[in-house]
């Protein structure tokens, strides 16, 4: 089926390297909205062990709001504890009832609170604050959106701020309905192949977007100079797992059950664990199984990761030596002494991975951050530097 919308029309870029030019990038039209959720108090449920959970909840209403709209191609970007996706106004109705979809399902079955918000773009450009997309091919088969121009950032502070917020949330009235069939987090955590893995959130200070630019391509430029082009990725063949069972798949069966306990959700996670185990078999044998293409699904799913992408900030999870790291954090470190930059790190020793499955042949996605917390931890020290 061929997709509606601006971001199908795009083009796609394959080196990474270049995320900084502006020529690749398009103004998104003033007819579309841009959409945030994010989970309310997640520092706090991060630090109380439920990283986890809070990452799945970010993957889900990507997957809700793609399943709502199945004829356009949304642009959208995971960030941890939350999501950021671009929604056509004409389809505002659905969209909606999606995000009240998503945050019942939040409240019922994780017993968190879910932030859901909008912002026209044609008001975020009426005021200055432009929108635009680029979209990176990561694989043949996976491409992720890339934005610039500082909209983004002033949704979120217009949507978490505490006078203006309430004049962005979706109300309660309403249709209330999300569909996440696609939703899984079966993996095992990636544990890192070289020693740490590390979340990395890194903003340029300056407001001229070519000074910005110019700052971002001297941080991509150490970075690979350190890591390499492709890698710090803290996915491969070697370091993938599926789960066995135990608590590993809480969060998808409460999810896609919709309850929190009981006989729904326990049947649900039965049926995971079936599913797992079929795949497990499959993917041991290394060839296809039954119509599941086992003997390529360990490379698509390593070339599908989004563990690096750019909104307004440079967002990595990177898989890399002691002496790596320490040139990393020393590298960015000169720079924010310099006044050119804000960062924020995280380090753990595995990364989570939650997914997007459409197809288990080449179209699925899936999202990369840092156990323990990554980006969310590793934002906490980006704001205190930016508020210093």
């Amino acid at each position: 089926m061929k997709r509606a919308g601006f971001y199908a029309e795009l083009p796609t870029f394959d080196r990474f390297a270049d995320v900084h030019d502006a020529s690749l990038y398009v103004l998104a039209p003033g007819d579309w909205d841009v959409v945030v959720t994010d989970v309310e108090g997640s520092t706090t449920a991060i630090e109380a062990g439920r990283y986890k959970d809070v990452n799945a909840l970010g993957v889900a209403s990507i997957v809700a709001l793609r399943n709502a709209l199945p004829a356009f191609d949304l642009p959208f970007v995971f960030g941890g504890d939350g999501a950021t996706v671009l929604t056509p106004a004409s389809e505002r109705d659905r969209v909606h009832a999606a995000l009240r979809g998503i945050r019942a399902m939040a409240h019922d079955a994780m017993e968190m609170s879910m932030r859901v918000s909008m912002v026209p773009v044609e008001v975020l450009h009426a005021d200055g604050f432009e929108v635009l997309v680029a979209r990176f091919g990561a694989s043949p088969h996976a491409s992720y959106a890339m934005f610039a121009g500082a909209g983004l950032s002033e949704a979120e502070r217009r949507i978490k701020d505490p006078q203006e917020g309430p004049l962005h949330a979706v109300g309660d009235e309403g249709p209330c309905e999300a569909s996440f069939e696609g939703f899984e987090c079966r993996w095992e955590p990636l544990e890192s192949r070289r020693g740490k893995v590390v979340s990395l959130l890194v903003q340029a200070t300056a407001e001229d977007r070519n000074e910005a630019a110019q700052t971002y391509r001297r941080v991509l430029g150490t970075l690979e100079s350190i890591v390499g082009d492709s890698q710090g990725r803290p996915v491969g063949p070697d370091n993938l797992a599926i789960a066995r069972g135990g608590r590993a798949f809480d969060a998808e069966a409460r999810i896609t059950s919709g309850h929190g306990k009981g006989v729904g959700l326990f049947r649900r996670k039965q049926a995971i664990k079936a599913q797992s185990a079929f795949g497990r078999f499959g993917l041991s044998r290394g060839k296809e199984t039954f119509g599941f293409p086992a003997d390529v699904y360990r490379d698509e799913v390593t070339a599908n990761t989004d563990f690096r992408k750019f909104d307004d900030t440079l967002r990595m999870v990177l898989d890399v030596t002691d002496a790596q790291h320490e040139s990393i954090e020393a590298a960015l470190g000169e720079l924010h002494a310099q006044g050119a930059i804000v960062y924020g790190t995280h380090v753990a020793s595995a990364a989570l991975m939650t997914c997007a499955v459409t197809s288990y042949r080449g179209d699925h996605m899936h999202f990369v951050d840092g156990a323990d917390g990554g980006y969310a931890l590793a934002a906490k020290q980006l704001k205190r530097q930016r508020a210093d």
